[in-house]
């Protein structure tokens, strides 16, 4: 491409910051490549731009009424909806292809990640509890010694740390520190010269080990969250949920143990009882209705509220 001719237009990072919070971004930070630099190669920005200089990423917030929608049993369906579908597949594009011609427009490359709900790259054995399935990329092969097998799935959570939009909590989540958990994040590999922020170096996370008492499945825990385990009763599998009923697992030896959270499930084992746990409609994009009521979120959420730190 021909780089920096006259005829295109200059941005700056606080121009690309303007713009993004005018399309809807509740938040918006530059991190230097330089901190991915030896990073795993399946989830390094660098594999996918090589000489990119810079990840910009940006905060959409998801609206809290839908969270203590779910919390006082009112409504599930509109935050699998419009929380999650609708912000990361409809809105997230529209806004990342219009910040991306932005980029483009000045002559850079604009490389557009949004989250990948169905994929995991090979050797990733976790799972996505929002989605109907998801897939290991698994027979995936490098075309070269030393190259990253497809597809290169970047670290989010690293990605938004380093952006400076938050930190990550015992939840596995990102706290920013506005809108606390209640954000989808995209981003864009850049190899425009900007300005960086620095990485997020608060202390939004105070470990008070709410998050871990209000799920319901028991899935967090000191050494991080188990997907599968969060998976299960993502779907409901618990007393909590509204639309649980006296037939549901009405045979099964460890109905109890399930429906108080004291079962454990690996994967296989998870996804033997997901045909008993269709309560609500899937969404035309596979994505499951939340039947925890994503009660770490709130608990943190509310907690932070409490001390001051939001």
């Amino acid at each position: 491409m021909n780089k920096g001719n006259k005829d295109r237009p200059v941005l700056t990072a606080a121009m690309i910051k303007e713009r993004a919070l005018a399309l809807g971004a509740g938040a918006c930070g530059i991190g230097d490549i330089r901190h991915f630099v030896g990073d795993d190669i399946q989830h390094n920005p660098l594999s996918i731009l090589p000489n990119a200089t810079a990840v910009i990423g940006f905060g959409i917030p998801v609206p809290r009424g839908l969270y203590f929608a779910m919390r006082d049993k009112r409504q599930y369906f509109n935050y699998t909806s419009l929380g999650v579908k609708y912000t990361d597949e409809s809105f997230a594009e529209i806004f990342l292809l219009k910040m991306g011609a932005m980029i483009e427009d000045a002559g850079y490359d604009a490389c557009l990640q949004r989250s990948v709900p169905g994929f995991r790259v090979k050797g990733d054995k976790s799972t996505n509890p929002e989605t109907a399935r998801t897939y290991e990329l698994e027979f995936a092969s490098s075309v070269g010694d030393g190259k990253a097998v497809p597809d290169v799935i970047i670290d989010y959570n690293k990605a938004a740390v380093v952006c400076g939009l938050g930190e990550i909590g015992m939840h596995g989540r990102v706290i920013n520190p506005k809108y606390g958990s209640f954000m989808r994040y995209v981003f864009i590999i850049t190899d425009m010269p900007l300005e960086c922020d620095e990485p997020f170096s608060g202390s939004l996370c105070d470990r008070c080990a709410r998050c871990i008492d209000a799920c319901p499945g028991r899935a967090i825990g000191e050494e991080g969250v188990d997907s599968w385990q969060c998976s299960v009763y993502y779907r409901g599998a618990h007393r909590s949920n509204p639309f649980m009923t006296d037939e549901c697992l009405k045979d099964h030896p460890d109905r109890e143990a399930i429906l108080n959270g004291e079962m454990r499930f690996d994967k296989a084992s998870a996804e033997a009882i997901y045909p008993y746990l269709d309560f609500l409609p899937k969404t035309h994009f596979g994505y499951l209705a939340c039947l925890c009521a994503k009660a770490c979120e709130i608990a943190c959420y509310e907690h932070l509220k409490e001390v001051g730190k939001l």
